[in-house]
């Protein structure tokens, strides 16, 4: 009898699609466990890589809060930058988020931060500055001006400061208990009639003898007060000096309120700006350096002048530099002699030299110096025929010898370097470096 079973090569041929189902995830995976396992490995990788860039950069910061740190010390840190002896190293440590920086300060020169010296003439101790608000207004317009004086000690001992003079002019009415400053007290006002040098004006004068002020040096202090007017298209300028001292401090006729739209800018008057200028300003300590100084003459009043001199005091150490003379006042060398420990450069004139309302005239020189770190300051003395005393800037034209710093701030890994210029008051960072350890 025939079997009712079927054939056993049915079930064979389920046997062989099970394994052909077999094979194919076999041959899958031979082809993606490569690719599965190359891209663990990449990602292993990145991973370790972005570590390693996370610790390089979080290096990178470490070292420049190190080198920021050492830099704000020397900037502002009142008295750390004073206590660096030149040529010994500071160094002391910081932690910057948990990680600790060494830092290395090395100021190979001594701070500079020198005052101005004192003026040649001890009768010009105080100087005067003046300035006003509002510096414009239309015609006609009743105006209240107020007016600001403000007296410096430029001297190196201090200075009994006992009166305040101030010239305003005809037109302006001196507002009643408006002083403030130094005092309260109103001026005495007395009129002064036109002359052949000076128009009309009120004369207000501040007696503080009693007050018993004295300015130390380089002090300063402020007498505030007001005026009115209502005045015609013009130009109309103030001058002040004080006491000790007198004319020899006046500010020149500064504090210019201009009505309207007047022609020019010229004051009534005598009136001749002297401002002086040098470039280079800053540069290295102890590298011999060409200095390009301008005198700068204005004649900003209606009259004619007459110049028979002109004096410079260069600053300790400067040296004239022989034919440098330029400019559209003479190009002759000056006559140069030592005094009080100074070159003193001379322009004689003779016959003196005419200067008209509104000219502007320059004279340009050089000279060299090897500035050990600090701050130079040079004095220019005019004289006119017109003035009775001799106009001067009081010290200017200032020159910066900046001393060179160095910092230097690692956490191990990474080291960030700086060169720092120091002067008084400010600082340039000339130089900056980062480097990386290289790894083990």
């Amino acid at each position: 009898m025939t079997p009712l079973n079927p054939p056993l090569r049915s079930g064979g041929s389920r046997g062989s699609e099970r394994g052909a189902a077999l094979v194919m995830v076999l041959a899958f995976m031979a082809l993606s466990i490569p690719l599965i396992t190359g891209a663990l490995r990449v990602a292993t990788t990145m991973n370790v890589d972005s570590r390693v860039k996370e610790d390089i950069a979080t290096s990178h910061y470490t070292a420049v809060g190190g080198s920021e740190y050492a830099e704000y010390r020397l900037a502002y840190e009142p008295g750390y930058s004073e206590s660096l002896q030149a040529g010994v190293p500071d160094t002391f440590a910081i932690s910057v988020n948990g990680d600790l920086v060494d830092v290395t300060v090395l100021n190979t020169s001594n701070h500079p931060g020198d005052p101005p010296p004192p003026p040649g003439d001890n009768s010009r101790r105080l100087r005067a500055y003046k300035s006003v608000l509002p510096t414009a207004t239309a015609p006609l317009v009743l105006t209240t001006f107020t007016y600001t004086v403000t007296v410096v000690n430029e001297d190196d001992t201090a200075t009994n400061f006992r009166k305040v003079h101030d010239r305003l002019l005809p037109g302006f009415t001196y507002l009643t208990g408006s002083t403030q400053g130094v005092t309260t007290d109103d001026p005495t006002i007395t009129f002064e009639s036109a002359d052949e040098e000076e128009p009309a004006h009120q004369h207000l004068e501040w007696n503080l003898a009693s007050l018993g002020l004295s300015l130390e040096p380089w002090e300063s202090a402020d007498l505030v007060f007001s005026a009115q007017a209502a005045l015609p298209q013009g130009n109309y300028c103030n001058e002040v000096w004080v006491e000790p001292g007198g004319d020899k401090t006046t500010s020149g006729k500064t504090a210019r309120v201009t009505v309207g739209s007047p022609p020019n800018n010229l004051c009534a008057g005598k009136a001749l700006d002297v401002a002086k200028t040098v470039q280079p300003a800053v540069v290295v300590g102890d590298a011999l350096t060409t200095y390009t100084y301008t005198i700068g003459l204005d004649n900003v009043g209606t009259a004619d002048l007459t110049m028979d001199r002109i004096r410079d005091l260069l600053p300790a150490g400067f040296l004239y530099v022989a034919s440098s003379t330029t400019g559209d006042v003479t190009t002759a060398d000056p006559a140069t002699t030592m005094w009080q420990g100074r070159q003193r450069l001379t322009w004689d004139f003779a016959p003196g030299l005419l200067i008209q309302p509104a000219d502007q005239r320059v004279l340009t020189f050089q000279t060299q110096a090897q500035a050990v770190a600090g701050d130079y300051w040079n004095e220019v003395w005019v004289t006119l025929e017109e003035f009775s005393y001799t106009l001067y800037t009081g010290p200017t034209a200032q020159v910066q010898a900046m001393s060179v710093t160095g910092t230097e701030a690692t956490d191990g890994d990474t080291t960030v370097t700086a060169e720092i210029w120091l002067g008084s008051g400010t600082h340039i960072i000339n130089g900056w470096n980062v480097r990386r350890s290289p790894s083990p």
